[in-house]
């Protein structure tokens, strides 16, 4: 039985009885844990349009295979720092010259059917940011 030293929940295991697990660290973990609720999501904004997007800038996020299923997103943090966009194609002959605003919004509604690490289409409301256009 594994039990998660902190108030999370186990979400991955990929270590087994009687296996060895070394003291040092790993290129994968052998445990993951996490909080499930409330649930959050990290939204990758092309640095071209993070002008749009201000703190507060309200959010609808839909579950990907079915847009009916959606749900308000609230708003919580920037990460500060634009960074490079990670693959997710995983083909090794990918360039990545990409880079993107990261922005943390939390999920409202506990009813729908979401899993931690489970990708959703997110739609950010850039309308307030208009006013900062000069010309």
């Amino acid at each position: 039985m594994i039990r998660a030293p902190i108030d999370a929940q186990v979400l991955q295991v990929k270590v087994r009885a009687g296996e060895y697990a070394p003291a040092s660290v790993t290129a994968t973990p052998l445990v993951v844990i996490g909080r499930a609720k409330p649930l959050h999501v990290r939204v990758d904004v092309d640095e071209q349009e993070a002008w749009r997007v201000g703190a507060g800038a309200r959010a609808m996020a839909h579950v990907r295979g079915n847009p009916r299923l959606e749900t308000p997103l609230t708003f919580v943090r920037f990460e500060p720092f634009v960074v490079p966009k990670k693959s997710l194609t995983g083909d090794s002959t990918e360039r990545v010259d990409t880079r993107v605003l990261q922005v943390i919004y939390r999920v409202e509604s506990e009813e729908l059917p979401l899993f931690v690490g489970q990708q959703l289409d997110v739609f950010i409301d850039g309308a307030q940011q208009k006013g900062l256009v000069r010309r």
